[in-house]
């Protein structure tokens, strides 16, 4: 994708952002493992993820209109699951909140928003699985960027389960680690394209993402290592750093 294509990359982003956190947040909900007032405490902060669905979708209708092309209003398949999941998600956000129905109601509204971001993180492989690079920063996104912002919300909401504070980290560096693996390979394909005269910004690209991947990984590691709880300063300096790594592993594309 080129510079000027900002509004469908960032949508992207903020979607699979988004998707990949809610999921981590409802499977910590469905596990019962916060007391009611964490959990309360964290659909506070759920309305960031509205917010970025939100905005994604604006964005995406704002690329459509600079395209300006007859066939781009046309709703894909992964736009109209987006869609969807915010549906889903937003109706257990609004039941929860004025805990209309039952418990077991409430849990049904939850599993099937999770499942719906399932789904949307599987079509998401699937479309970009013959192109390695491309779904490995897909991966990075949703799983590790994803991760990292359901950790946030917590920090946010002042959980109390210590044992999140060091599995989440754990598994964005596992997922960054796939990421590295899976893209190493592809960066050595770009850089023999630019020997044989093709262009240099896709490799610059994908190297700056990996490396503020990288960096991002690093910062939210960094309460494990100094055995200190994470802050939301930390958090906040490691989403941005995710943030811009995926926007530019999408200039790349």
């Amino acid at each position: 994708m080129a510079w000027f294509e900002w509004p469908f990359i960032l949508s992207n982003v903020l979607t699979q952002m988004a998707i990949g956190a809610f999921i981590v947040l409802g499977t910590v909900l469905l596990s019962g493992k916060l007391c009611f007032g964490q959990a309360d405490r964290l659909h506070r902060t759920m309305p960031v993820l509205w917010l970025m669905l939100f905005g994604a979708l604006l964005l995406r209708e704002l690329n459509m209109m600079l395209s300006d092309t007859a066939d781009g209003y046309r709703i894909g398949a992964e736009a109209l699951l987006a869609i969807t999941f915010f549906a889903a998600a937003l109706l257990y956000w609004l039941v929860e909140k004025t805990l209309a129905g039952s418990d077991r109601f409430r849990q049904c509204c939850l599993g099937l928003a999770v499942i719906i971001g399932v789904g949307y993180l599987v079509h998401g492989l699937g479309v970009r699985s013959e192109q390695w690079l491309v779904a490995s920063h897909f991966m990075a996104t949703t799983f590790c960027g994803g991760t990292l912002l359901a950790h946030a919300c917590l920090i946010r909401a002042k959980h109390k389960v210590d044992e999140l504070n060091t599995v989440f980290p754990r598994i964005g560096a596992l997922a960054a680690l796939a990421c590295l693996l899976t893209g190493l390979p592809q960066l050595g394909e770009l850089s023999n394209q630019i020997e044989a005269g093709g262009a240099i910004m896709p490799f610059v690209s994908q190297v700056t993402s990996l490396g503020l991947l990288l960096a991002a990984v690093g910062v939210w590691y960094m309460p494990i290592v100094t055995k200190s709880k994470p802050v939301m300063n930390v958090m906040t300096f490691a989403l941005a750093l995710s943030g811009i790594s995926s926007y530019f592993a999408g200039v790349g594309y």
